[in-house]
């Protein structure tokens, strides 16, 4: 019972609790605030605030006032004439409610912005009577729509600026920062207005539209992919081929396909249409194109439209077996290898390094094999490369190997000591992923009855 008190208490509620437990429990529910829906939408009695007397005061100063009009920010002259229609009796009941009238009854007889602003109107005094329609534009609004970002120095006292990108959703007229008065880092978005705010869901009621969107997130996946970025809009880097190419014995060296000669194929399907999806997809396109692949996207009938939306190659290849064996059949047409990829892979590593048998030198222990194997994957050399050299890197191999193997792939782990465990860079008895793998020219193919673990029918 005490223990079920303290959790009450954590949730907004003091709680007193005696030895007799939940009989002798007292809670008092957290009071709600006026401003509880996040921002001030005009629902409630303005407040003059020491934040906004500051935006006021630059107004003054500019000659101009930026408020959101009808979702969007405009800059307002403050000459322009204006007409204050509210009755005295909205704000009769409670503190707020007598401060907002006593500042009313004084601003209420300006004829222009300016001049309400000099009569003590604050900036939510003004939102309170756009959102109600108690303001009129004499003869009607003459503003310029705010298209940039608030200038850094313009910016509220407490904000840095930040090296995070900015947010795809953003508006254009958005600037977005750090708070320095947060031990932990807190990202916030400074409307033109100089209004500060945390969440999407906020700044979409703000602005009366949905941010992002469908449309919103094709449009940014074109873009980030036109300018060779990912997701996020980091630059693509690989390191060089040359470093990884360098770990090839020289028959392997000698056996190195070209780019041209490898089919890439990404299985996916039901992906194009939600946020998840989409920001994997670009990842995966964005490092193929930069690796100079331009890859098919094998996909079902039903999402073949939406894939196409984004500047992809995709053809309707079914199921994923069926669509595995048509990518097969396709390199085998071209007379290519084929390199099947799937669409959420984030990136490809490879440990270079002194990788000598962890089991035979632990004698078998397996405490102190995971052990030598995470100090070794922490000390080897990681390189991240692009999926082209992957992909030759291992049809190399494949090539220069004795008995002519015509499938290879990557352990099935992300997790690098694991696969260290093996013991030697390359075998011939391991289960190879589907999520990548190289398959050189055979008559091979997935058995179209297997529909869940298909790829261990292949290996």
């Amino acid at each position: 019972s005490r223990w079920g008190s303290r959790q009450r208490s954590g949730c907004g509620c003091r709680a007193r609790a005696g030895s007799s437990g939940v009989s002798r429990m007292k809670v008092v529910p957290r009071r709600r605030r006026d401003n509880s829906d996040g921002w001030y939408s005009g629902k409630h009695m303005p407040k003059d605030t020491v934040v906004g007397r500051g935006l006021l005061k630059r107004a003054l100063k500019v000659g101009s006032l930026v408020l959101e009009v009808g979702g969007q920010f405009k800059r307002i002259n403050l000459r322009h004439r204006l007409r204050f229609e509210a009755p005295q009796s909205i704000f009769e009941g409670g503190s707020a409610g007598t401060s907002a009238g006593a500042r009313y009854t004084k601003y209420s007889v300006a004829n222009t912005l300016g001049e309400a602003i000099r009569l003590g109107a604050s900036q939510e005094d003004f939102v309170f009577h756009l959102r109600r329609g108690f303001l009129r534009w004499l003869p009607e609004l003459r503003a310029v729509k705010v298209t940039q970002p608030l200038p850094r120095s313009e910016w509220p006292p407490g904000i840095r600026e930040t090296s995070y990108l900015r947010p795809f959703w953003l508006p254009e007229d958005w600037a977005h920062g750090i708070k320095t008065t947060c031990r932990t880092p807190l990202r916030v978005y400074i409307a033109p207005n100089a209004k500060t705010y945390y969440h999407r869901e906020i700044i979409e009621q703000i602005v009366n539209r949905q941010l992002g969107g469908l449309e919103g997130m094709r449009a940014h996946a074109f873009k980030v992919l036109g300018e060779g970025r990912d997701w996020s809009e980091e630059k693509i880097k690989f390191d060089p081929d040359s470093r990884l190419f360098a770990c090839l014995s020289k028959k392997e060296r000698a056996c190195l396909p070209k780019a041209d000669d490898l089919h890439f194929c990404v299985v996916s399907a039901r992906r194009a249409s939600e946020r998840t999806g989409i920001r994997g997809i670009v990842n995966v396109q964005s490092k193929l194109l930069v690796a100079g692949a331009r890859p098919r996207w094998y996909v079902d009938e039903g999402s073949v439209k939406e894939y196409r939306a984004l500047g992809l190659d995709a053809v309707v290849g079914g199921r994923l077996t069926p669509s595995r064996n048509k990518a097969l059949n396709d390199a085998a047409r071209l007379g290519k290898a084929c390199v099947q990829i799937s669409d959420d892979i984030i990136r490809w590593s490879y440990y270079r390094g002194a990788l000598q048998s962890i089991r035979k030198a632990c004698g078998g222990d397996s405490s102190r094999m995971l052990q030598r194997a995470n100090a070794l994957a922490k000390s080897a050399d990681m390189l991240i490369v692009s999926p082209v050299a992957a992909a030759r890197f291992l049809l190399a191999k494949m090539r220069a190997a004795e008995g002519g193997p015509k499938l290879g792939g990557v352990y099935p782990t992300g997790n690098a000591a694991m696969g260290l465990l093996t013991g030697t860079q390359v075998s011939t008895d391991g289960f190879i992923l589907g999520d990548f793998f190289v398959a050189d020219a055979s008559p091979c193919r997935f058995d179209e009855s297997i529909t869940l673990k298909e790829d261990y029918d292949f290996t």
